[in-house]
């Protein structure tokens, strides 16, 4: 996460975790194969996190505020480079990591949708599919985006901003005024919008 993928090389990895590469090599084949596990168990992780929130929080916009509060901390620090370097070195392991994000990142926030228009808290107009593919394309900029200003930005401004930019497109009145009332509650409060 902090330094991205292709700067780490196998003895970077096996010094941090004070063994020899010979030791290394027993538990992966390769760097590709160290990212496709890593990658494994970090999306795994992500998954179960989220799948707690869910389940223990019945108010859409708190599973939004939430999630992005617990995603911020873990990832505050994110290197831009990281989708950049996945995408080029270890298309394999990219490739799981967009299926993972189209099964369960999108089937997550259709979800969350339907539930904030049952709920009133978001507007009924809205497009549900066409909501969740904007939000996830903003996600994948805010990790990795080339583009000028957003690339010199660290990725927890960049999410805190886009998940209050969402919030503010899809709630209603009354989602609107519930938002503020709890933002305060969460790492998103600075951004502003």
């Amino acid at each position: 996460m902090l330094y991205g993928i292709k700067s780490i090389t196998m003895d970077d990895v096996a010094k941090e975790l004070s063994m020899s590469k010979k030791t290394l090599y027993q538990y992966v084949v390769d760097k590709d194969d160290l990212v496709k596990k890593t990658l494994l168990l970090h999306t795994k992780s992500m998954e179960s996190l989220c799948e707690s929130v869910f389940k223990s929080e019945v108010n859409a916009i708190l599973q939004i505020l939430k999630i992005a509060n617990m995603m911020i901390g873990l990832h505050k620090e994110m290197n831009p480079s990281l989708l950049f370097d996945l995408k080029k070195y270890h298309p394999e392991t990219y490739i799981l990591f967009t299926e993972h994000r189209e099964k369960t990142i999108q089937t997550q926030l259709i979800d969350n949708l339907n539930l904030g228009i049952l709920q009133g808290l978001y507007k009924t107009d809205i497009n549900v599919n066409l909501c969740a593919g904007f939000y996830m394309a903003l996600v994948e900029q805010c990790i990795g985006s080339e583009i000028g200003i957003l690339s010199k930005m660290p990725f927890y401004e960049k999410y805190a901003y886009l998940v209050k930019y969402h919030l503010n497109s899809i709630c209603s009145a009354e989602g609107l005024e519930f938002m503020t009332e709890n933002l305060k509650d969460y790492k998103l409060e600075n951004a502003t919008i």
